[in-house]
């Protein structure tokens, strides 16, 4: 069957939760890309400031992190995950009203918080959609779906912008907003409550307390922080670097962004299916070496001139793009496989922590190096996610084998 081979679960709601992925990736990619832009042009705001407002918001989400997991745990991931989309959808609508650097704390605060819940939740409703032999493909697809919606989002942004100029900014935050809306009514209506037969049984006193016990899982949070505040820096800093610094035209950005996207959308699902054969962590160490790769090249955009820049960076931007559709499907099905059952929302939300962190970092890490020097973001990011491939090798030993490898159910 198609959807047998595309990695669609055999529950029916799980058709209804790809489209729903795509309709909220669609608006998060009008946005994302440009949100340091949105704010500097808009707000008239610093760069610097912008980064290290972004940042304070973000701390204030990381208690959110155990508190949704536990939740999870007692009461199932679909609830939470409407109530984020909600409440960013509420917190998109005030960065409609921001002209200062408080009201950006404030705002974000509430987009920062809705984001921690919604990702501290969805992979376990994702997993929970799908049985174990077949998850691999599951988050491929998944992935596919986000990144699509991501891609017509961000290449569409730079024509909206270019064609509408200061209008064209607040468009993409309205649209957004409604996304968030949209996407909560469909979840609500479409992929009904789960019935937990098996999460009944999740509660255990002291829970937490046993996942902190878990060196190697701790171990693979650690790694990811590195992976993920290097995925991070493309959509936060390849437009302000393209610009600002390579002096390309806007829509630039925007097109290499959304081939990225389209890359990782046709790639995700095949390169799962060809890689099955390698450990989980394997896989994960390759995706590092062609990460640190991209970042090398684009310190390596400085001294080219204008008329070559500009085909270079969107390759550059592409080879990422190859990375990040080995990585993401992997370490998400790596993450899942190897927590237990009984404490799966709080080890799978834990494991977001590490996305929670590198947002924190990102921002002022980015426009804090950048400052300093163009090139020193992408420096400094090849180095960690070097070290990163590194430590993951170093615990793979120690992980659960049915985690690293891809069950024979799966390779079918």
């Amino acid at each position: 069957m198609l959807a047998q081979q595309l990695g669609i679960p055999q529950k029916k709601e799980a058709k209804s939760f790809l489209l729903i992925l795509l309709i909220d990736a669609l608006g998060t990619g009008l946005f994302a890309p440009f949100s340091l832009l949105y704010f500097h042009v808009i707000a008239a705001l610093p760069l610097t400031e912008v980064g290290v407002a972004l940042s304070i918001a973000t701390i204030f989400t990381i208690p959110i992190v155990p508190i949704t997991g536990t939740l999870v745990d007692r009461f199932g991931a679909r609830r939470l995950v409407i109530f984020a989309q909600l409440l960013q959808g509420v917190g998109f609508l005030g960065y409609l009203l921001v002209n200062n650097m408080v009201l950006l704390v404030i705002t974000a605060i509430f987009v920062n918080i809705g984001q921690r819940i919604f990702w501290s939740a969805y992979f376990s409703l994702a997993t929970d959609l799908a049985g174990k032999g077949e998850r691999d493909r599951w988050f491929g697809l998944l992935g596919t779906s986000q990144t699509v919606g991501m891609g017509i989002g961000t290449a569409l942004t730079g024509v909206i912008i270019a064609a509408l100029g200061i209008m064209g900014y607040y468009s993409i935050v309205l649209v957004n907003a409604l996304s968030f809306f949209l996407a909560a009514g469909m979840l609500y209506f479409f992929v009904p409550i789960e019935r937990h037969t098996e999460s009944e049984q999740r509660e255990l006193p002291g829970s937490y307390r046993l996942m902190l016990k878990d060196r190697p899982y701790l171990g693979l949070i650690v790694t990811n922080i590195a992976f993920a505040l290097c995925l991070s820096l493309l959509g936060l800093g390849l437009p302000v670097y393209a610009i600002d610094t390579l002096h390309t035209p806007i829509w630039v950005a925007g097109v290499a962004l959304g081939l990225n996207m389209a890359l990782i959308a046709l790639l995700q699902t095949f390169l799962i299916r060809h890689l099955r054969s390698l450990r989980r962590t394997r896989t994960i160490i390759l995706a590092g070496l062609i990460l640190a790769l991209w970042c090398l090249l684009y310190v390596l955009a400085l001294p080219l001139p204008r008329a070559i820049v500009i085909p270079y960076l969107i390759i550059a931007t592409c080879v990422q793009g190859v990375a990040e559709a080995m990585h993401a499907p992997t370490s998400n099905a790596l993450a899942a496989e190897a927590s237990p059952l009984a404490l799966r929302g709080r080890y799978l939300a834990a494991f977001q922590i590490s996305w929670a962190i590198a947002n924190i970092v990102a921002p002022t890490m980015f426009t804090m190096l950048f400052s300093i020097h163009p090139a020193l973001p992408w420096a400094i990011a090849a180095g960690l996610i070097l070290l990163a491939s590194l430590g993951t090798l170093l615990i793979e030993p120690h992980l659960p084998t049915e985690a690293i490898r891809i069950s024979e159910k799966a390779k079918i």
